[in-house]
Order: structure tokens, then sequence, then C-alpha cells
């Protein structure tokens, strides 16, 4: 049975769609380099404001709680990298200058990035998590806090443009 048919059976319940659409979300930002607007298709098509009410805040909270794994991965992994870095003088200096990439454009860069429609969340998440310099260039709260508003973003950006591409489509 195709991933469509499986979601398309759960719309009539919008408990196990939340918890549907909330597990991708985060499988999305940990390991499936795949734009969350994919999902969204199906409840745009269904027309009904509660199942894309039920997936915004679902893709919300999905994309915090993956940011916040993604964050603590990259604490754990990031000394590895500058320590292996330090073996080569141009990769000691590319991972340098990622990281001030990643300190001069701080959760507001990370939260620009992250509402752009169709961008990967999981090259992104890695990216600031792992040139996040311990942590310190954007902290926890705001790295997961731009994840979550940038999925608000996202999601309800295809919901008003869908909207607007195609009146008349939403049904209580």
């Amino acid at each position: 049975m195709p991933i469509e048919d499986i979601i398309r059976s759960f719309l009539g319940n919008p408990v196990v769609f939340f918890l549907l659409a909330f597990g991708l979300s985060v499988l999305i930002a940990i390991i499936l380099p795949i734009p969350v607007e994919l999902f969204l298709v199906i409840p745009f098509e269904e027309g009904s404001a509660t199942l894309m009410a039920v997936a915004l805040v679902a893709v919300a909270f999905g994309k915090a709680v993956g940011a916040w794994l993604v964050f603590l991965l990259g604490l754990k992994v990031e000394g590895a990298i500058y320590k292996w870095s330090a073996r080569a003088e141009w990769i000691a200096k590319v991972v340098d200058a990622l990281g001030r990439f990643v300190r001069r454009t701080g959760a507001i860069g990370l939260y620009i990035l992250l509402s752009i429609p169709l961008m990967s969340d999981t090259a992104v998440l890695y990216f600031y998590a792992l040139f996040n310099k311990e942590g310190k260039a954007i902290d926890e709260r705001l790295f997961i806090a731009s994840n979550f508003l940038a999925g608000v973003n996202r999601v309800a950006l295809v919901f008003i443009l869908g909207l607007t591409l195609f009146p008349g489509l939403l049904k209580p």
C-alpha cells in the first residue's frame, strides 16, 4: 500500500493524523531529506480547515522536537569535527569559515533558511548544529524556537498560497 493511501486512511481521525504528521516531521528534521510540503498536499486536497490546522501544529511541533534532537547530536559531534579538521590547514579554514557563518547569521539565519518552502530541513539543521561552537552561537532555546516558527511559516505559506490559487477549496 503506497504511503499516500496510508495517510489518506487517517484523514478521518484528526488525532491519528496529528500523530502521523508529527512523527513524519520529526523524521524529516532528523533523517529524511525531503521537504515537509510534500506531506501537506493531502490535507490541502481534502480542503479541510481542521486538517490544515492540525497539520500546522503537528509540523511545527515535530520540527521543534527534531531540531532539539539534531542540536543535541551536534553538541556531541562538533568537537570531533574541530579535532579532525586540525589535521589539515585547509580543512580547518573551511570548518572555521562555516562556524563563522553560523555565528554571524545565528537564529535569524536559521529561521530564514528553514522558512523557505521546499528547503531541506535536514541539511540546514545539521549544518547549523555541527558548526554551532559548543551550542553557544545559537543556544538551545533559540535553535528550537527558530525551527518551530519556521514550521508555522512554511505550513501557513503553503496553505495561503494554495487557497489564493484555488479559492473556494476550503471546507469547514
